[in-house]
């Protein structure tokens, strides 16, 4: 039996990975824990100072060991930072590989520019917007309530929980993830507008032994777009580095 860990991004909660649950096998245990960034826990979360840390402790309670670790945007980014730290430690999370999905990732603190953080900022509700969408296309939403849904959902985040996602992305070209040693598979959307593909290119060749896949017609929300193929892809990475054991 193969463990799974689904991570989901910031103002989601576990629910946005169901809808792959009917394209996992028999031999694969998925479990999708609620972060503490998620969508109703915003308030209590957002004035934290050590979100990876807090990423440990949901680690830290699994039921079992790892075998593959899946993180969706904030959460991958994240990931990398407690990866990076174990790594630097010479204590590296005990996990076979990890899976970063739509990560925000910069090599180079330089490739920050103060231009960059009102469109980010204005970005938000519209990738809110995506993720309300995509999640409710078996019953329509009304655009402008979806917009409206959106807009709330962001003010609900507020400048504290937004701050927490900036100041995260403004650490990874700080992280050394040169000693992250652990087998990577970075999955980046061509259509992507919120964290372009050329990203993830950059942090899968940044990581020593990370894969760069990027999908050209799927957005920030791949899992959601085209869960079959996601599934399939990450079982597919999962046996590369976590071969089932030979029958005797």
């Amino acid at each position: 039996m193969k463990h799974v860990v689904l991570l989901h991004g910031l103002g989601n909660n576990e629910v946005i990975w169901s809808v792959l649950a009917p394209h996992w096998d028999e031999e694969t245990t998925v479990h999708a824990p609620r972060l503490p960034w998620h969508g109703e826990g915003i308030a209590a979360w957002r004035h934290e100072t050590d979100s990876a840390g807090r990423l440990q402790d949901v680690l830290d309670a699994l039921p079992t060991r790892p075998d593959l670790i899946v993180a969706h945007s904030f959460s991958s980014v994240l990931l990398l930072d407690l990866l990076s730290r174990r790594a630097a430690a010479g204590n590296p999370l005990d996990t076979d590989g990890v899976v970063l999905v739509n990560p925000f990732y910069r090599a180079d603190a330089d490739a920050f520019h103060w231009d960059m953080i009102a469109p980010t900022l204005d970005d938000f509700p519209r990738t809110m917007a995506e993720s309300i969408r995509l999640r409710t296309l078996d019953r329509p939403i009304d655009e402008a309530l979806r917009a409206d849904m959106a807009r709330r959902m962001t003010e609900w985040i507020g400048p504290y929980g937004w701050l927490r996602f900036f100041e995260a992305y403004l650490r990874t070209p700080l992280l050394p993830v040169s000693l992250v040693d652990v087998p990577a598979l970075v999955i980046g959307g061509g259509q992507d507008r919120s964290a372009p593909a050329e990203q993830a290119r950059h942090l899968a060749a940044a990581l020593p032994r990370g894969e760069e896949l990027i999908a050209p017609e799927s957005g920030h929300f791949p899992m959601l777009e085209r869960p079959g193929w996601f599934a399939d892809t990450v079982r597919a990475f999962l046996g590369r580095v976590a071969p089932a054991p030979a029958r005797i």
